[in-house]
Protein backbone atom coordinates (compact mmCIF):
# COMPACT_ATOMS: atom_id res chain seq x y z
CA UNK A 1 0.00 0.00 0.00
CA UNK A 2 1.54 3.44 -0.31
CA UNK A 3 -0.51 6.96 -0.47
CA UNK A 4 -0.76 9.77 -2.78
CA UNK A 5 0.50 12.76 -2.23
CA UNK A 6 -0.01 15.92 -4.91
CA UNK A 7 1.25 19.16 -4.80
CA UNK A 8 -2.00 21.26 -5.81
CA UNK A 9 -1.53 24.56 -8.12
CA UNK A 10 -0.26 27.73 -5.92
CA UNK A 11 -2.76 30.34 -7.34
CA UNK A 12 -6.50 30.70 -7.14
CA UNK A 13 -7.27 30.18 -10.85
CA UNK A 14 -5.65 26.69 -11.64
CA UNK A 15 -6.58 25.26 -7.85
CA UNK A 16 -9.83 25.65 -10.00
CA UNK A 17 -8.81 24.44 -13.07
CA UNK A 18 -7.17 21.54 -11.00
CA UNK A 19 -10.43 20.48 -9.32
CA UNK A 20 -11.44 17.45 -12.19
CA UNK A 21 -8.53 16.48 -11.81
CA UNK A 22 -8.33 16.00 -7.70
CA UNK A 23 -11.58 15.04 -7.54
CA UNK A 24 -10.98 12.00 -10.00
CA UNK A 25 -7.74 10.76 -8.15
CA UNK A 26 -9.90 10.69 -4.66
CA UNK A 27 -12.63 9.21 -6.29
CA UNK A 28 -9.96 6.47 -7.48
CA UNK A 29 -8.35 5.94 -4.44
CA UNK A 30 -11.26 5.46 -2.69
CA UNK A 31 -12.45 2.48 -5.30
CA UNK A 32 -8.79 0.67 -5.09
CA UNK A 33 -9.32 0.68 -1.04
CA UNK A 34 -6.41 3.05 -0.56
CA UNK A 35 -6.48 5.62 1.48
CA UNK A 36 -7.25 9.22 0.37
CA UNK A 37 -5.15 10.99 -1.36
CA UNK A 38 -3.14 14.36 0.73
CA UNK A 39 -2.94 16.75 -1.15
CA UNK A 40 -0.19 19.95 0.02
CA UNK A 41 -1.78 23.04 -0.80
CA UNK A 42 -0.98 26.93 -0.33
CA UNK A 43 -2.88 27.71 3.10
CA UNK A 44 -5.32 30.51 1.81
CA UNK A 45 -6.17 28.11 -0.63
CA UNK A 46 -6.96 25.36 1.27
CA UNK A 47 -10.56 26.35 3.06
CA UNK A 48 -11.57 26.47 -1.05
CA UNK A 49 -10.15 22.78 -1.44
CA UNK A 50 -11.84 21.18 1.22
CA UNK A 51 -14.93 22.24 -0.12
CA UNK A 52 -14.25 21.08 -3.98
CA UNK A 53 -12.57 17.54 -3.25
CA UNK A 54 -14.37 15.93 -0.34
CA UNK A 55 -12.16 12.63 -0.71
CA UNK A 56 -8.96 14.47 0.06
CA UNK A 57 -6.68 14.77 2.87
CA UNK A 58 -5.75 18.64 2.60
CA UNK A 59 -2.02 19.69 3.53
CA UNK A 60 -1.83 23.24 4.15
CA UNK A 61 1.15 24.44 3.63
CA UNK A 62 2.19 28.25 5.40
CA UNK A 63 5.53 28.80 3.93
CA UNK A 64 6.72 27.34 0.47
CA UNK A 65 10.46 28.03 1.34
CA UNK A 66 10.46 25.86 4.53
CA UNK A 67 10.95 23.10 2.31
CA UNK A 68 12.54 20.38 5.36
CA UNK A 69 9.24 21.59 7.62
CA UNK A 70 6.58 20.99 4.40
CA UNK A 71 8.38 17.67 3.75
CA UNK A 72 7.77 16.41 7.44
CA UNK A 73 4.41 17.36 7.60
CA UNK A 74 4.30 15.17 4.42
CA UNK A 75 6.16 11.76 6.18
CA UNK A 76 3.85 12.16 9.09
CA UNK A 77 0.14 12.86 6.88
CA UNK A 78 1.46 9.54 5.21
CA UNK A 79 1.78 7.76 8.22
CA UNK A 80 4.30 5.25 7.49
CA UNK A 81 3.47 4.03 4.22
CA UNK A 82 5.52 4.80 0.91
CA UNK A 83 4.62 7.62 -1.04
CA UNK A 84 4.52 8.66 -5.17
CA UNK A 85 4.21 11.90 -5.38
CA UNK A 86 2.93 14.15 -7.97
CA UNK A 87 2.98 17.86 -8.64
CA UNK A 88 0.93 19.99 -10.50
CA UNK A 89 3.07 23.25 -10.16
CA UNK A 90 5.93 23.52 -12.40
CA UNK A 91 7.94 25.29 -9.83
CA UNK A 92 11.54 23.46 -8.14
CA UNK A 93 10.27 24.13 -4.91
CA UNK A 94 7.37 21.80 -4.84
CA UNK A 95 9.74 18.65 -6.80
CA UNK A 96 11.96 19.20 -4.39
CA UNK A 97 9.71 18.95 -1.12
CA UNK A 98 8.32 15.86 -2.14
CA UNK A 99 11.89 14.89 -2.48
CA UNK A 100 13.20 15.54 0.70
CA UNK A 101 9.52 14.01 1.93
CA UNK A 102 11.48 10.24 0.20
CA UNK A 103 8.80 9.59 -2.24
CA UNK A 104 9.35 6.51 -4.11
CA UNK A 105 8.46 7.79 -7.30
CA UNK A 106 7.54 11.54 -8.59
CA UNK A 107 5.84 12.93 -11.66
CA UNK A 108 5.70 16.28 -13.23
CA UNK A 109 6.40 18.84 -15.89
CA UNK A 110 9.96 19.00 -16.75
CA UNK A 111 11.46 22.14 -16.50
CA UNK A 112 12.93 25.02 -14.06
CA UNK A 113 16.07 23.31 -13.18
CA UNK A 114 14.41 20.61 -11.36
CA UNK A 115 14.22 17.54 -14.00
CA UNK A 116 16.72 15.71 -12.25
CA UNK A 117 14.48 15.50 -9.35
CA UNK A 118 11.73 13.60 -11.37
CA UNK A 119 11.32 9.68 -11.72
CA UNK A 120 8.82 10.43 -14.20
CA UNK A 121 9.45 13.77 -16.04
CA UNK A 122 7.03 14.73 -18.59
CA UNK A 123 7.55 17.10 -21.44
CA UNK A 124 5.15 19.81 -21.28
CA UNK A 125 5.00 21.05 -24.77
CA UNK A 126 2.36 18.57 -26.02
CA UNK A 127 0.51 19.63 -23.06
CA UNK A 128 0.41 23.15 -23.95
CA UNK A 129 -1.52 22.39 -27.07
CA UNK A 130 -5.24 21.83 -25.08
CA UNK A 131 -6.49 22.71 -21.82
CA UNK A 132 -4.90 23.42 -18.73
CA UNK A 133 -7.67 21.17 -16.92
CA UNK A 134 -6.08 18.29 -19.23
CA UNK A 135 -2.46 18.85 -18.35
CA UNK A 136 -3.66 18.34 -14.68
CA UNK A 137 -5.61 15.09 -15.69
CA UNK A 138 -2.71 13.89 -17.58
CA UNK A 139 -0.20 14.52 -14.91
CA UNK A 140 -2.37 12.38 -12.57
CA UNK A 141 -2.44 9.59 -15.28
CA UNK A 142 -5.59 10.29 -17.11
CA UNK A 143 -6.66 10.44 -20.80
CA UNK A 144 -7.82 13.49 -22.23
CA UNK A 145 -11.30 13.88 -22.87
CA UNK A 146 -12.79 15.09 -26.50
CA UNK A 147 -13.69 18.30 -24.34
CA UNK A 148 -11.96 19.88 -21.05
CA UNK A 149 -13.78 18.78 -18.19
CA UNK A 150 -15.69 21.81 -16.51
CA UNK A 151 -14.30 22.57 -12.91
CA UNK A 152 -17.49 22.03 -10.43
CA UNK A 153 -17.48 22.53 -6.41
CA UNK A 154 -19.24 21.41 -3.71
CA UNK A 155 -22.44 22.30 -2.24
CA UNK A 156 -23.48 26.26 -2.13
CA UNK A 157 -24.40 26.43 1.05
CA UNK A 158 -21.02 27.11 2.58
CA UNK A 159 -20.28 29.92 0.91
CA UNK A 160 -23.64 31.38 1.16
CA UNK A 161 -23.58 31.33 5.20
CA UNK A 162 -20.20 32.62 4.96
CA UNK A 163 -21.36 35.41 2.22
CA UNK A 164 -24.69 36.03 4.94
CA UNK A 165 -21.74 36.70 8.27
CA UNK A 166 -20.09 38.94 5.27
CA UNK A 167 -22.85 41.02 4.79
CA UNK A 168 -23.94 41.26 8.27
CA UNK A 169 -20.12 42.70 9.08
CA UNK A 170 -20.02 44.97 6.63
CA UNK A 171 -23.55 46.21 7.50
CA UNK A 172 -25.13 45.48 3.88
CA UNK A 173 -27.74 43.00 4.61
CA UNK A 174 -30.26 43.14 2.64
CA UNK A 175 -29.23 45.83 0.47
CA UNK A 176 -31.38 45.99 -2.32
CA UNK A 177 -33.06 42.34 -2.33
CA UNK A 178 -34.79 41.32 -5.37
CA UNK A 179 -32.58 43.68 -7.81
CA UNK A 180 -30.31 42.87 -10.44
CA UNK A 181 -26.54 42.31 -8.90
CA UNK A 182 -23.38 43.04 -11.22
CA UNK A 183 -19.92 41.74 -9.79
CA UNK A 184 -17.16 43.55 -11.05
CA UNK A 185 -13.46 42.75 -10.56
CA UNK A 186 -11.11 45.42 -11.99
CA UNK A 187 -8.02 44.39 -10.99
CA UNK A 188 -5.57 41.51 -11.93
CA UNK A 189 -2.09 40.35 -10.82
CA UNK A 190 -0.06 41.55 -14.13
CA UNK A 191 -0.90 45.02 -15.50
CA UNK A 192 -0.91 43.27 -18.73
CA UNK A 193 -3.88 41.59 -17.78
CA UNK A 194 -6.01 44.68 -16.72
CA UNK A 195 -8.41 46.87 -18.77
CA UNK A 196 -7.66 50.18 -18.37
CA UNK A 197 -9.18 51.42 -15.08
CA UNK A 198 -11.13 54.25 -16.33
CA UNK A 199 -13.08 51.92 -18.33
CA UNK A 200 -14.27 50.26 -15.62
CA UNK A 201 -15.40 53.43 -13.94
CA UNK A 202 -17.07 54.22 -16.83
CA UNK A 203 -18.81 50.69 -17.36
CA UNK A 204 -20.24 51.01 -13.36
CA UNK A 205 -21.21 54.29 -14.25
CA UNK A 206 -23.63 52.96 -17.44
CA UNK A 207 -24.71 49.61 -15.99
CA UNK A 208 -25.67 51.78 -12.85
CA UNK A 209 -28.77 52.40 -14.51
CA UNK A 210 -29.85 48.92 -14.75
CA UNK A 211 -27.96 47.04 -11.55
CA UNK A 212 -29.40 47.73 -7.97
CA UNK A 213 -26.24 46.85 -6.74
CA UNK A 214 -22.89 46.62 -7.71
CA UNK A 215 -20.17 44.67 -5.84
CA UNK A 216 -16.63 45.94 -6.67
CA UNK A 217 -14.27 42.99 -5.77
CA UNK A 218 -10.69 43.15 -5.05
CA UNK A 219 -7.46 42.15 -2.73
CA UNK A 220 -6.17 44.82 -0.37
CA UNK A 221 -3.66 46.18 -2.75
CA UNK A 222 -6.91 46.80 -5.24
CA UNK A 223 -8.76 49.24 -2.84
CA UNK A 224 -7.57 52.54 -4.72
CA UNK A 225 -9.29 50.74 -7.65
CA UNK A 226 -11.85 48.91 -6.52
CA UNK A 227 -13.11 52.18 -4.50
CA UNK A 228 -13.16 54.69 -7.57
CA UNK A 229 -15.23 51.50 -9.32
CA UNK A 230 -17.58 51.61 -6.79
CA UNK A 231 -18.12 55.26 -6.38
CA UNK A 232 -18.98 55.51 -10.25
CA UNK A 233 -21.65 52.70 -9.58
CA UNK A 234 -23.92 55.32 -7.24
CA UNK A 235 -25.79 54.51 -4.40
CA UNK A 236 -25.73 50.61 -5.60
CA UNK A 237 -22.20 50.36 -5.86
CA UNK A 238 -20.44 48.51 -2.92
CA UNK A 239 -17.04 48.31 -2.34
CA UNK A 240 -15.29 44.64 -1.42
CA UNK A 241 -11.45 45.81 -1.99
CA UNK A 242 -9.60 43.63 0.12
CA UNK A 243 -12.84 42.62 2.42
CA UNK A 244 -13.72 39.21 2.16
CA UNK A 245 -12.13 35.81 2.50
CA UNK A 246 -11.81 33.29 0.03
CA UNK A 247 -15.26 31.65 0.84
CA UNK A 248 -17.06 34.67 1.37
CA UNK A 249 -15.69 35.90 -1.96
CA UNK A 250 -17.79 32.76 -3.58
CA UNK A 251 -20.60 33.41 -2.01
CA UNK A 252 -20.88 37.07 -3.24
CA UNK A 253 -19.84 35.70 -6.67
CA UNK A 254 -22.97 33.34 -6.04
CA UNK A 255 -25.59 36.53 -5.49
CA UNK A 256 -24.67 38.02 -8.61
CA UNK A 257 -26.32 38.03 -11.81
CA UNK A 258 -23.43 38.61 -14.18
CA UNK A 259 -19.44 38.81 -13.22
CA UNK A 260 -17.57 41.46 -15.39
CA UNK A 261 -13.85 40.95 -14.69
CA UNK A 262 -10.52 40.69 -16.26
CA UNK A 263 -8.10 36.95 -16.47
CA UNK A 264 -8.32 36.31 -12.86
CA UNK A 265 -8.57 33.84 -10.53
CA UNK A 266 -12.06 34.79 -9.35
CA UNK A 267 -13.12 34.71 -12.83
CA UNK A 268 -12.42 30.96 -13.01
CA UNK A 269 -14.19 30.49 -9.10
CA UNK A 270 -17.42 32.17 -10.79
CA UNK A 271 -17.21 29.95 -13.68
CA UNK A 272 -17.18 27.06 -11.78
CA UNK A 273 -19.76 28.40 -9.51
CA UNK A 274 -22.33 28.39 -12.69
CA UNK A 275 -22.40 32.44 -12.54
CA UNK A 276 -22.10 33.92 -15.73
CA UNK A 277 -19.05 35.55 -16.61
CA UNK A 278 -17.86 38.23 -19.22
CA UNK A 279 -14.32 37.75 -19.10
CA UNK A 280 -12.12 40.45 -20.65
CA UNK A 281 -9.19 38.46 -22.25
CA UNK A 282 -5.85 40.14 -23.12
CA UNK A 283 -2.56 38.50 -23.67
CA UNK A 284 -3.81 35.27 -22.27
CA UNK A 285 -4.27 31.61 -24.36
CA UNK A 286 -7.15 30.89 -24.62
CA UNK A 287 -7.32 27.36 -25.84
CA UNK A 288 -5.38 27.10 -22.21
CA UNK A 289 -7.02 29.22 -19.72
CA UNK A 290 -10.27 30.30 -20.81
CA UNK A 291 -13.06 29.75 -18.29
CA UNK A 292 -15.07 26.80 -18.29
CA UNK A 293 -18.60 27.02 -17.19
CA UNK A 294 -22.31 27.10 -19.13
CA UNK A 295 -22.65 30.37 -19.09
CA UNK A 296 -19.51 32.27 -20.52
CA UNK A 297 -18.37 35.38 -23.05
CA UNK A 298 -15.18 36.47 -23.76
CA UNK A 299 -13.91 39.68 -25.12
CA UNK A 300 -10.81 40.25 -26.31
CA UNK A 301 -8.82 40.76 -29.83
CA UNK A 302 -7.36 37.80 -30.38
CA UNK A 303 -6.68 38.74 -34.30
CA UNK A 304 -3.39 40.38 -32.81
CA UNK A 305 -0.30 39.26 -34.13
CA UNK A 306 0.77 39.34 -30.74
CA UNK A 307 -1.72 37.32 -29.02
CA UNK A 308 -1.15 35.32 -27.05
CA UNK A 309 1.73 36.32 -25.41
CA UNK A 310 0.49 35.23 -22.11
CA UNK A 311 2.73 38.17 -20.14
CA UNK A 312 2.21 39.80 -17.00
CA UNK A 313 3.53 42.73 -18.50
CA UNK A 314 3.47 43.93 -22.05
CA UNK A 315 6.58 44.45 -23.51
CA UNK A 316 5.49 46.24 -27.03
CA UNK A 317 6.85 49.70 -27.28
CA UNK A 318 6.33 52.50 -30.35
CA UNK A 319 3.49 52.05 -32.48
CA UNK A 320 0.37 49.78 -32.15
CA UNK A 321 -1.08 47.65 -34.74
CA UNK A 322 -4.19 49.92 -34.60
CA UNK A 323 -3.51 52.26 -31.93
CA UNK A 324 -0.95 54.84 -31.83
CA UNK A 325 0.49 53.43 -29.04
CA UNK A 326 1.10 49.45 -28.93
CA UNK A 327 1.54 49.28 -24.81
CA UNK A 328 -1.32 46.71 -24.01
CA UNK A 329 -2.91 47.26 -27.21
CA UNK A 330 -4.77 44.03 -26.78
CA UNK A 331 -7.12 45.42 -23.90
CA UNK A 332 -7.57 48.67 -24.88
CA UNK A 333 -9.10 48.06 -27.95
CA UNK A 334 -11.67 46.83 -25.98
CA UNK A 335 -14.41 49.39 -25.79
CA UNK A 336 -16.75 49.80 -22.94
CA UNK A 337 -19.62 50.17 -25.13
CA UNK A 338 -18.62 47.12 -26.49
CA UNK A 339 -18.56 45.31 -22.95
CA UNK A 340 -21.63 46.95 -21.92
CA UNK A 341 -23.73 45.73 -24.75
CA UNK A 342 -22.12 42.31 -24.20
CA UNK A 343 -23.33 42.71 -20.67
CA UNK A 344 -27.11 43.68 -21.33
CA UNK A 345 -27.33 40.91 -23.44
CA UNK A 346 -26.27 38.47 -20.85
CA UNK A 347 -28.12 39.78 -18.31
CA UNK A 348 -31.47 39.89 -20.01
CA UNK A 349 -30.31 36.27 -21.63
CA UNK A 350 -30.68 35.30 -17.65
CA UNK A 351 -34.30 37.17 -17.08
CA UNK A 352 -35.56 35.95 -20.05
Amino acid sequence: MNRLVVRAPNHLGELILSVPALQRAATDEAAAGRSPPIVQIVSWLAPLLRWAVTGAEVLPLDNRRACRRAARAIRIAADGFSIRGVTLTPSFSSAFILRLAGVTSLRGTAGDFRTWLLTDAVDRAPLLAGHRVDEYLSLLGYDRAAEPARPALGDTAVARTAWDSAERRLGISGAMRGQRVVGLFPGANGHARRWPATRFEDLADRLSAVAGRTLVFGGTSDRPLTERVAARAGKGGIDLGGRTSLMELAGGLLSCDLLITNDTGPMHLAAALGVPVLALEGPADIRQTRPLGARVRLLGRFDLPCVPCVRNECPRTGVGYELAEARGECLRLIEVREVEAAALAMLNEESA
